[in-house]
């Protein structure tokens, strides 16, 4: 098995996977006015996008009412960058001007032709290196009694100890052709999570959906400034090309998130699945928008490569 270890800050994998922000990022609002919506998710060396809209009954960049006359700023460090009209009905509106950077404070604003101003703002994380990537085949009892082969990965970390945070963690599986005629076939892989950083959870807001699959994220609360293997396992299915013209790489994203972004990610996570259960008093989906609804929230991600024979 062969080994590429590289660093690479972009948004282009990420589009697939933004859990969080490019799926339906949807909630109930029930027996209120529609409000402000606003998305925006600054990442290193990436174009900054925005959203901007009316809520409807489920606040979704899919299903959302669009707002004529809204005016928009952006300010970095608390200088204001770039300015314009948000294009009515557009999901999503790219910034050509702007780029994330780590360690930048980014505030967006909008302001609406009565005057009402909604505002957010995040910094955005400097991104966690993946230290090492051991990996060596084990074998895994399903539940249903199964013995299945897999491949344990140990993800290699050195957590900065000044601060808490946060993290998540995302595998591709990438079968290629050889010969450079075919396009790839992508897909994410669904591992699991065999490490304990994954189940403790420092609150206990969410004790009750032990069974809720919260996208591989999680915290330092184990391990704060120290090095640490987080440990999960891929199943055989991901392991093996389906012809012998094709190759397969794994590759493994660290993502550095901001509280906002865990939280936000975490919250529309449950509130979905709690949907399913009547039971339990509604969750509130995280928001850190004045006079509005939505998350800005910086992220950003490292990586490393395993190519499989």
């Amino acid at each position: 098995m062969k080994k590429t270890k590289y660093i690479h800050l972009t948004i282009l994998l990420l589009s697939i996977t933004l859990v969080s922000c490019e799926k339906k990022l949807e909630y109930q609002l029930i027996n209120q006015k529609p409000q402000v919506v606003m998305y925006a998710f600054p990442m290193p060396d990436s174009t900054l996008k925005i959203h901007g809209s009316y809520s409807t009954d489920i606040l979704s960049t899919i299903d959302f009412k669009g707002i004529e006359g809204l005016e928009y700023s952006i300010s970095v460090n608390e200088e204001e960058k770039h300015t314009g009209t948000y294009p009515t009905g557009e999901i999503w509106h790219y910034t050509a001007e702007l780029e994330g950077k780590s360690g930048n404070n980014y505030r967006l604003e909008f302001q609406l032709p009565n005057g009402n101003k909604t505002w957010g703002s995040t910094t955005v994380p400097h991104p966690i290196s993946i230290l090492n990537l051991d990996t060596i085949t084990t074998t895994y009892t399903n539940t249903d009694g199964s013995i299945e082969k897999m491949l344990r990965c140990s993800v290699e970390i050195n957590d900065p100890e000044e601060a808490e945070n946060y993290y998540q963690i995302r595998v591709d599986y990438i079968e290629y052709d050889l010969s450079g005629q075919l396009a790839p076939n992508i897909a994410t892989v669904t591992y699991i999570k065999e490490d304990k950083v994954f189940l403790v959870r420092k609150d206990d807001s969410s004790v009750l959906l032990a069974d809720v699959d919260l996208q591989g994220t999680f915290t330092d609360y184990l391990f704060n400034g120290k090095n640490y293997k987080i440990k999960l396992l891929i199943p055989e299915k991901y392991l093996n090309n389906s012809s012998d013209t094709l190759a397969t790489k794994l590759i493994v994203h660290l993502y550095t998130l901001t509280p906002e972004y865990y939280s936000f990610l975490r919250s529309s996570i449950e509130e979905s699945a709690i949907k399913d259960y009547p039971v339990f008093d509604p969750v509130n989906q995280y928001s850190n928008i004045n006079n509005g609804v939505g998350v800005v929230a910086g992220l950003a991600v490292a990586k490393d490569t395993l190519l499989l024979q």
